[in-house]
C-alpha cells in the first residue's frame, strides 16, 4: 500500500480519499496542519511518503535534494500536454523547475476576497472603496495575517503596486485558451519582474506596505493572529465578520452548508477596479523519488489531474480543482454560487514566488519580521531593511 500526504482540511483531503476509491490505487492518506503544509522541507516528507501534496515554492528545494520523481518522461507527453494547456494562471508552470516538472496542479488558489452577501450585497472593487467601507464600519473586516499571510499580502501588494506603476506592460501577454496574460518575469525562477535579483524594487516595496498598514488599521485586532481557515470559519459561523478583502480563496464556504452561513468571493480589490493579479497558492501533487510503487503512483497522479475527474469526483468531493475545464464548467460553478469564474480573472494573472532552494526558508523569515515589525509599530524603513537583509542572506 502507498503512503500519501496532504493537508488537514476538506479541500485537501476529501478529493484525494474519492480519487481513491474511485481508482482503485491502495493509498493510505495523512494529514498535516495548514503550516505545515507551507512550512515542513519536502525532503522530509518524501522520506515518508509516496505522493505528497506541495506548495511550489518548495519545488526548488526538492530539485536540489532529489526528493522528487521527475514526471516529465515519466508520465506520458500527452499527460504534461493536457495539463500544460488547461492551466489556470501559471499553476502548471509553478512545479517546473530547470526544465523539469515536478509535480501536476491538482489544486488551484489566489488571494482573491471573500464576503458575506447577506452583510456585504456586492464587495468593493477598488481599494480606496475597500478601504472607506471597513473605515466607516459599514461591515468589520478580517484579514489573514498571520507572519505567513501578512507575507503573502504584502507581496500582493507589492504586485499591486508595481502593475499601477508600470500600466498594461507588467501584465502583457496571452495566457491559456486566449486568456488574460501572466505577468513578464525576470530571472530563471520566474519571479516577476518587480522582484530581481538583488531583491524587491525599494519603491514597490514601500508602496506596499503603506497599502498594507492602511488594510490593517480598518481590519479587526485579530487579523494578526489569524490564517485564512480561521478568518473564512468566522465568517461562516458568526455575524460578526463580513468581509476580508484579501484572502486565499476556499471554494468549500461558497458551496451551501446545513449550519453555516454562505461566503462569496469575488476578484481581489485594485486601484483601478479592474483585476490585477495577487500571489499564487494552490496545490501540486508530486510522486517521491522513494517511492514504493512508481508505476502506481504516476497512474494515481495523472488521474486526480484528469480534466473530466477535476469538473467530476474532484470538485463534487470538496476540491478546488486545478483544471481549466472544471473552473470554467457551469454546473462546478453552479453548485459554488461561481466561485470560479467570479475569481478566475485574479488568477489568470497571478505571479510566482521564488522557488529555489533557499526560498522556503526566506520566506518564514521575511514573514515573521515583517510581522514583528509592524505589531511593534517600527517604521518603515526598519521593517523594509530586515526584509531585504534576509533576502541577501538566503
Amino acid at each position: 500500500m502507498l503512503r500519501g500526504m496532504t493537508w488537514n482540511h476538506r479541500r485537501g483531503l476529501a478529493p484525494l480519499l474519492a480519487a481513491t476509491e474511485r481508482f482503485g490505487v491502495p493509498i493510505r492518506w495523512e494529514a498535516r496542519s495548514l503550516r505545515e503544509f507551507e512550512d515542513v522541507p519536502v525532503a522530509d516528507l518524501a522520506a515518508r511518503y509516496d505522493l505528497i501534496a506541495v506548495d511550489h515554492p518548495h519545488v526548488g528545494q526538492a530539485a536540489a535534494t532529489g526528493a522528487f520523481l521527475p514526471l516529465d518522461g515519466a508520465l506520458p507527453a500527452g499527460v504534461l500536454d493536457a495539463q500544460r494547456a488547461g492551466s489556470v494562471g501559471p499553476s502548471f508552470a509553478s512545479y517546473t523547475w530547470q526544465g523539469r516538472q515536478w509535480a501536476l496542479p491538482m489544486d488551484a488558489a489566489a488571494q482573491v476576497s471573500a464576503y458575506r452577501p447577506d452583510l456585504l450585497p456586492a464587495p468593493p472593487r477598488r481599494w480606496d472603496e475597500a478601504l472607506e467601507l471597513l473605515r466607516d464600519g459599514a461591515v468589520t473586516g478580517l484579514l489573514p495575517a498571520n507572519p505567513t499571510h501578512l507575507w503573502s499580502s504584502f507581496l500582493s501588494l507589492c504586485h499591486q503596486h508595481a502593475s499601477l506603476a508600470a500600466g498594461p506592460a507588467v501584465s502583457g501577454g496571452s495566457g491559456p485558451s486566449g486568456g488574460p496574460g501572466v505577468v513578464d518575469t525576470a530571472g530563471p525562477d520566474s519571479r516577476p519582474d518587480w522582484w530581481p535579483a538583488d531583491g524587491i524594487e525599494p519603491d514597490v516595496a514601500a508602496g506596499a506596505l503603506t497599502q498594507l498598514r492602511a488594510v490593517l488599521a480598518v481590519a479587526d485586532p485579530a487579523s494578526l493572529d489569524s490564517d485564512p481557515i480561521q478568518v473564512l470559519d468566522e465568517m461562516a459561523t458568526g455575524d460578526r465578520i463580513g468581509y476580508a478583502p484579501l484572502i486565499f480563496g476556499y471554494v468549500n464556504y461558497a458551496r451551501p452548508t446545513a449550519g453555516r452561513r454562505l461566503v462569496r468571493f469575488a476578484d481581489a480589490p485594485s486601484a483601478s477596479g479592474a483585476p490585477v493579479g495577487t500571489m499564487l497558492g494552490g496545490v501540486g501533487l508530486a510522486v517521491s523519488a522513494r517511492c514504493a510503487d512508481p508505476d502506481a503512483a504516476l497512474r494515481f497522479a495523472a488521474a486526480v489531474v484528469d480534466p473530466a475527474f477535476q469538473a467530476g469526483g474532484y470538485a463534487s468531493a470538496g476540491g478546488q480543482p486545478g483544471h481549466r475545464a472544471a473552473w470554467t464548467d457551469p454546473a462546478v460553478n453552479a453548485a459554488s454560487t461561481d466561485f470560479f469564474v467570479a475569481t478566475l480573472s485574479t488568477l489568470d494573472r497571478s505571479f510566482l514566488r521564488g522557488r529555489d532552494a533557499g526560498y522556503p526558508a526566506f520566506q518564514r523569515a521575511a514573514g515573521e519580521a515583517l510581522h514583528a515589525g509592524i505589531r511593534r509599530g517600527d517604521g518603515d524603513r526598519k521593517i523594509l531593511a530586515a526584509i531585504r537583509q534576509r533576502w541577501q542572506r538566503r
